[in-house]
């Protein structure tokens, strides 16, 4: 079975997480310490947009540069440490618009599987938009490893 994920991929993102934190962090301690010298030197107008500017700072670093990789992580924590499943189902298609599920971008693949109550064979799966895809053929068996709707291992059936 190909595995998408590895723990080395985990510790290169929480490398980029501190990196990325720390950067953030730091520059809102250097404009909060030229803020508390404005408000020492009472240059009113200066504090009051190093203020804004820390405030802007946080928030765009934290939800802008940090939550995606913050959401990234959730993912790669449970395809190595969540619940997975294993199920042969044939492909289909890939979908053209990317699907956004829990602030990561993937890609949408529809599958046939067993029939559901409704009598559909139709089963969605989402594919990490940064990991390559493959030539996957209409029509062949393949065996997906899966944690909610995200492939996470994949081999073609009988293999």
């Amino acid at each position: 079975m190909r595995e998408l994920y590895s723990a080395s991929d985990l510790s290169a993102l929480n490398r980029q997480m501190n990196r990325r934190l720390w950067g953030i962090c730091g520059g809102a301690l250097v404009l909060t310490a030229l803020a508390f010298w404005s408000l020492n030197a009472r240059i009113e107008p200066l504090t009051v947009g190093l203020t804004v500017l820390v405030g802007a700072l946080l928030i765009f670093g934290l939800e802008m540069l940090y939550r995606p990789l913050y959401n990234y992580r959730k993912l790669l924590l449970s395809a190595l440490h969540g619940r997975h499943h294993e199920v042969q189902v044939t492909f289909d298609h890939a979908e053209g618009e990317p699907s956004v599920v829990d602030g990561v971008v993937f890609r949408s693949l529809i599958f046939l599987g067993e029939p559901d109550k409704h009598g559909s064979r139709d089963q969605l799966y989402y594919w990490d938009r940064e990991k390559e895809l493959p030539a996957f053929e209409p029509g062949r068996d393949y065996l997906l490893r899966y944690t909610g709707k995200t492939i996470i291992g994949w081999q073609p059936a009988g293999a």
